[in-house]
């Protein structure tokens, strides 16, 4: 009897598993269709960007990750971990038959910024989003705003006024975290099913994203990519081997998921260098086109305009006055539905293969989304993302602020400098060249020569400053200016001090050998820790400070600065 209950159990059970199994499948998007070669796409390489090894919060070596993408079809991978610059990058190599670029995740007070192209940063960058920017650049490296739809306000991308190269339209590890209780069980139940339809289905169109990208895009080239965020990890948040942790969603189920398809003008050679340079290139240009691989693969766009017997692929821009003719083509299964839109908005919708504006004469931001028939996501995430064509605007990427107009100039009291320090740390005042002093104090403002030395072991507030008293406040002021140099490269705050060490606002400027202006609004200082109001009272301020700690130097660090013209202004 007992038998013949365990055999109807049995038989029970792998009727409702295979139910149960054959109701998940119906929720998840169906197998990817496999798309024929689009004729006159050129030279591609498809690869995942913004990946995560076990050298920072990753489960993966970047050999296993390689691996990993090689079993997905990819030909090249960009790791991104999380860090602050001073790694040294490894060089681009070939490992399984897979180009690797390595790249950086840095943090910011306005969100992570990931870093392609970035040498070894002679400090560590962190801070105000657009110092780090600020910083990235002059290192000839291209900033791109990670995860701008995260959820987590830690995460989330917020300094859109920071000049960024580019910017995530959606990223893997966000995708899922404003799901429904629901919507995850059954991608989790759906994974060992089909993994990459089950986190497909997590995914939705991000529209407050693809609106900010489009509106950005009237001002500014700004090439998006699709972001795997794969970490091969859930579990706690501590990334020490000791935590609990489980490698999923693998590395591979991610790849297979979507990926980055970059447009480039020769095949990759082998070298890896080479390739390298041109993968960057094109994705720094705007050749690459997102797919979401899980609904149909490998997928293929041309997006051009053509004027005047020229053809202009995506990224370039045309200048204001020309008529074009907006060419799409696309290789989606049948039924795909093709969109053109222009500063976000849909021009022109076809579920044709090929879609043709002509006399376009309209400027704007010009790019082509893609929609497989029933694909997931509320909204529904589209299958093809483009990047623009910049119709008839301005290309130039943001500059900085020009020098303020002088009015009123009261120098600062520089001849009542003072020190202070860590109880570790070293900061003093170097005299100077006698006769240089004399001349600077007949001017009444002695120049400022400053050495400093932070304490080393781990970050525990290691700091040096010079101390200027301020007199009546500055409430009659707008800037601060000064002229610096510094004997190596380095980054340090201006802060102002209302009455007491905690109540402090700043700004951080950089300087190395070359003299150079420094000008900042003191309305743009922020608060440093806990403070009593968002911006800094100037009416009660009564120091100015000059800081070295290590948001921006390492424990060790020391050298020396000279400033001098310290003033304040209006």
């Amino acid at each position: 009897m007992m038998r013949r209950f365990g055999y109807r159990g049995a038989r029970a059970l792998v009727i409702g598993a295979g139910a149960t199994a054959l109701a998940l499948l119906a929720l998840l998007p169906s197998a990817p269709v496999m798309t024929p070669a689009l004729p006159g796409l050129g030279p591609t390489a498809r690869g995942a960007y913004h990946i995560h090894s076990d050298r920072s919060d990753g489960s993966g070596t970047v050999g296993e990750i390689a691996a990993a993408a090689v079993r997905a079809g990819l030909h090249f991978i960009i790791v991104t971990d999380h860090g602050d610059g001073t790694r040294p990058p490894d060089p681009p190599h070939y490992r399984s038959g897979v180009l690797v670029i390595d790249a950086v995740e840095l943090n910011t007070t306005g969100g992570h910024l990931v870093a392609l192209g970035l040498p070894a940063t002679p400090y560590p960058f962190a801070g105000e989003a657009a110092d780090v920017i600020e910083d990235v650049h002059r290192l000839g490296g291209f900033g791109i705003a990670a995860h701008p739809d995260s959820p987590r306000p830690a995460l989330r991308w917020t300094a859109w006024d920071a000049p960024i190269d580019g910017l995530e339209w959606i990223n893997a590890d966000s995708g899922w975290r404003d799901e429904s209780r629901a919507s995850l069980a059954h991608a989790i139940l759906g994974y060992g099913l089909r993994a990459p339809g089950a986190l497909a289905s997590l995914l939705d169109r991000p529209d407050d994203v693809m609106a900010t990208w489009d509106r950005l895009g009237v001002t500014r080239s700004l090439p998006a990519l699709a972001a795997a965020d794969a970490h091969a990890r859930v579990g706690a948040d501590d990334p020490a081997p000791s935590s609990w942790q489980v490698p999923l969603p693998g590395y591979e189920s991610v790849f297979r998921t979507f990926s980055n398809q970059v447009l480039l003008e020769l095949p990759l050679t082998g070298n890896a260098a080479d390739d390298a340079a041109a993968v960057v290139t094109a994705i720094t240009r705007g050749r690459v086109l997102s797919v979401i691989d899980a609904l149909a693969t490998p997928g293929g766009l041309t997006f051009t305009a053509k004027a005047a017997g020229r053809t202009i692929p995506m990224g370039d821009a045309v200048p204001a006055g020309i008529e074009v003719t907006l060419q799409a083509r696309t290789n989606g299964p049948a039924g795909t539905r093709l969109v053109v839109l222009r500063n976000g908005s849909p021009v022109r919708a076809t579920t044709e293969a090929e879609l043709t504006l002509a006399g376009v004469r309209d400027a704007g931001v010009y790019r082509v989304e893609a929609y497989t028939p029933g694909g997931p996501g509320t909204p529904p995430v589209p299958w093809l993302v483009s990047n623009p064509i910049y119709l008839g605007l301005p290309r130039d990427r943001m500059t900085a602020p020009s020098i303020a107009t002088l009015v009123a100039r009261i120098p600062a009291r520089s001849e009542e400098a003072a020190v202070e320090q860590g109880s570790a740390d070293v900061s003093e005042l170097v005299d100077a060249n006698l006769a240089d002093t004399r001349e600077r104090r007949l001017a009444g403002e002695p120049p400022i020569r400053w050495r400093f030395a932070l304490s080393s072991g781990v970050a525990a507030g290691q700091f040096a400053a010079v101390r200027l008293p301020v007199a009546g406040g500055l409430a009659a002021f707008e800037r601060v200016r000064f002229r610096v140099t510094a004997a190596a490269p380095v980054r340090a705050w201006v802060q102002v001090r209302a009455g007491t060490a905690t109540e402090r606002w700043g700004r951080t400027f950089y300087a190395d050998r070359e003299s150079r202006l420094v000008d900042l609004a003191l309305t743009s200082f922020r608060p440093i820790g806990t403070t009593s109001s968002a911006t800094a009272p100037l009416d009660r301020i009564d120091s100015l400070l000059l800081v070295i700690d290590t948001l921006n130097s390492r424990p060790g660090a020391s050298g020396a600065m000279t400033i001098s013209e310290l003033a304040f202004v209006r």
